[in-house]
């Protein structure tokens, strides 16, 4: 019988296979054309999935961030998403960043101890949403499916061929 780990590194394996799904056909400039004014675009949601994740694995392991702090301002929630390709990171880079960051999430909880899934987090995390290090742990699983809508968006704004059907 599966437990919590396997859950959670199947909700992020499937996740980062859709989305490499739903990105595998666009050009580098679409990945920074929201669909709407206001919207996000795929660079600012991949580049936002690997920072919050990086920030969630260092209220795990006590570590530093590994992502620069330059692109956790830009990336964090409620940053202001603008369609000028030329002050994000190229295409490429983001795949990368995505993907290297995924790979690291799935290290960390691998390796985490099965004991510590109902310690708190720290005061300064908002405890409403992770009152625990497996709220923390539950949420990263399932964070990156709330923008994958947002991606499918993006695509028919583009008039891309549906791939989740």
């Amino acid at each position: 019988m599966p437990g919590l780990k396997d859950v959670i590194i199947e909700q992020l394996r499937s996740g980062q296979l859709f989305i490499e799904k739903l990105t595998e056909d666009l050009s580098d400039a679409e990945y920074f054309v929201p669909p709407i004014e206001g919207a996000n675009h795929v660079g600012w949601i991949l580049g936002h999935i690997a920072c919050s994740e990086d920030w969630a694995l260092s209220l795990v392991t006590g570590s530093k961030l590994r992502i620069p702090q330059s692109a956790h301002d830009m990336f964090r929630g409620r940053s202001k998403c603008v369609p000028d390709a030329p002050k994000y990171p190229s295409r490429k880079e983001m795949d990368e960043l995505f993907g290297s960051n995924r790979a690291d999430t799935v290290e960390v909880l691998k390796a985490f101890d099965d004991n510590k899934w109902g310690d708190p987090l720290p005061e300064d995390v908002p405890q409403d949403f992770f009152p625990t290090l497996g709220s923390l742990w539950g949420t990263l699983g399932t964070h990156q499916f709330w923008h994958i809508g947002q991606i499918t968006v993006c695509r028919a704004a583009m008039k891309k061929k549906p791939v989740l059907i």
